[in-house]
Parts: C-alpha cells; structure tokens; sequence
C-alpha cells in the first residue's frame, strides 16, 4: 500500500528544522549547565504558561458548547 502525504506538506523533513533543533536543544542544555536555577524557573513558567492557555481554551469551549 502506497504512502499517502498531504498536499503541499513535506513529509520527509530537511535540514533546517533538524538544525533549528539541535541549536536550541545545545542553547538549553548550556542553560542547565550554566545556570540551572534559571533552567528550572525557565520550565516553570512555559508549564505554568502552558496550563493557563489550556485554562482558557477549556473556558471558551465550555461556553461556546
């Protein structure tokens, strides 16, 4: 059975993004290693950014049903 892709969209990835990647991957691990009370502070607030913008996806969903 053949694969079957999206139109338009590049199913086998490039370069670029695996380099984006690999860049913040190595910028973050720096970060841990340099600092890693910042590195805490810095998952800390993306989760805490994260729930709230589950927060309010929940809150819209539930008024717009």
């Amino acid at each position: 059975m053949a694969k079957q892709t999206i139109p338009g969209m590049n199913s086998g990835g490039g370069t670029l993004p695996k380099v984006v990647f690999a860049l913040a991957l190595v910028a973050f691990l720096t970060l841990v290693i340099k600092s890693p009370v910042a590195a805490a502070d810095l998952v800390r607030s993306v989760l805490a950014g994260a729930g709230r913008v589950g927060g309010s996806l929940m809150t819209f969903l539930g008024e717009v049903s």
